[in-house]
């Protein structure tokens, strides 16, 4: 009596499994459709895997980072090595002049434009950022020195409305900005600083 208990236990288990094996890989199936179907970015403008700015944008949890979805396709420079896509709150850059790997990122984020890079080939002691805003109505470059974070890598934020000569107008109710961010490493020397090539000029227009 035992053993035919036993045996009724167990069949009773493995219909059990059967009957939820299915159920669960439904499931899986659906969420994976549904995820897929509820992403806002179009497929056609992510970059494909082993492009640098794709692995970066991917790495940073893609549509809900603080760049958002791309909203142009990655693209090369015409006279330079390099490349660069737009995304809805941002620009990435890729600028191998200064270093096989080297991301400039420019994204606006709390009333703040950020402007960060890394992957500059070499170990810096600090490194030269020129920013301007619409230098084309006469406003002038900046330059800056910033810390590293890392001797490859650093950040500078500024306010999204500095003080300039001149401001943009407005175009259909709102105001177009055009901002410009390079950077170049630096090692301090005993009279005077030993610096690298500037990078890329990431131009961001919003």
């Amino acid at each position: 009596m035992p053993t035919t208990r036993a045996l009724l236990g167990a069949a009773a288990v493995t219909a059990a499994v059967a009957l939820l094996a299915p159920a669960t890989a439904q499931a899986s199936t659906t969420q994976a459709s549904t995820t897929a179907a509820t992403s806002s970015c179009n497929p056609a403008l992510i970059a494909p895997h082993g492009s640098l700015i794709g692995g970066l944008w991917r790495d940073n949890n893609g549509e809900n980072s603080v760049y958002g979805c791309p909203v142009t396709r990655e693209f090369g420079f015409e006279n330079t090595k390099g490349s660069w896509q737009r995304f809805e709150n941002g620009k990435i850059v890729w600028s191998p002049n200064v270093g096989g790997g080297a991301l400039l990122r420019v994204f606006k984020k709390n009333g703040k434009m950020f402007f960060k890079w890394d992957g500059m080939g070499r170990d810096w002691d600090f490194f030269n950022v020129r920013w301007s805003k619409d230098a084309e109505l006469g406003n002038r470059t900046t330059q800056v020195k910033v810390k590293r974070l890392t001797p490859w890598s650093g950040q500078f934020s500024i306010t999204t409305n500095p003080a300039v000569d001149f401001e943009s107008t407005s175009s259909h109710g709102r105001s177009t900005d055009t901002w410009r961010f390079v950077v170049q490493g630096c090692d301090r020397g005993t009279f005077s600083s030993d610096c690298g090539p500037w990078s890329i000029t990431n131009v961001y227009t919003y």
